[in-house]
């Protein structure tokens, strides 16, 4: 590995892990820490609902317990109605515990939603909030050894999200342009990535699938 390289390998790292950090940053200002799991919102899923395949989505309103649990919750709204998704709604909310106990007994908005994938282990997590993220030198670690003159690659792993938020039995589903070992890389760095148990839009993460998309962009530095 050249000097330049290894510069190069350094630059890279940090763009990456900046912007993974961006994202991070971005997330839900206060975290869940415990949630239900996608095999626990099959278990509530309502019976009707579940019988047609319907999804449903309910926005709660409840007050934050001294342990951090909601409590007295109640739907503010509920689509679509009289499948009976605002009662399991309330019932799952009971299995969130939050991280920020500047909340407590304020009310607060709890999303919930049921996508009738759980109902086939096809849960997949679109918006999730980051626990952990790589740092500068994780990636550093795991960058392509040999100098390939490709300066821009995406990959995007698919991976299952597990116990504590870890990501298992991930696999390369895309590398653009492949070849140049950065399929290699990003499966190194999969270990280093934890997902909060509840998602952005009010969803499992736990047991659920995840597409994770790292863009690496790569600037010539001058030694």
């Amino acid at each position: 590995m050249s000097s330049k390289l290894v510069l190069l390998a350094g630059a890279a790292a940090a763009a990456v892990a900046c912007a993974l950090a961006a994202t991070a940053s971005a997330q839900a200002e206060h975290f869940w820490v415990d949630a239900p799991t996608v095999a626990d919102v099959a278990s509530a899923y309502p019976a009707r609902a579940k019988a047609a395949g319907v999804s449903g989505q309910v926005e709660l309103t409840c007050e934050l317990a001294r342990d951090g649990h909601p409590r007295d919750c109640a739907a503010l709204t509920e689509k679509p109605g009289g499948y009976g998704f605002g009662a399991a709604a309330a019932k799952l909310a009971t299995h969130l515990k939050m991280s920020d106990q500047s909340l407590t007994k304020q009310n607060i908005f709890i999303p919930v939603s049921f996508d009738a994938a759980v109902l086939k282990g096809e849960a997949t997590v679109t918006k999730p909030a980051w626990a952990a993220l790589p740092s500068p030198e994780d990636f550093n670690a795991t960058f392509p050894k040999t100098q390939n003159g490709v300066n821009k690659v995406r990959v995007v792993l698919g991976c299952t999200v597990e116990a504590g938020g870890a990501l298992g039995g991930c696999s390369v589903a895309q590398e653009d342009p492949a070849g140049q070992g950065y399929g290699a890389g990003a499966l190194a760095l999969a270990s280093k990535f934890r997902v909060g148990p509840w998602s952005e839009d009010g969803t499992p993460t736990v047991g659920a699938h995840i597409r994770l998309p790292i863009r690496y962009e790569l600037t010539p530095v001058k030694p």
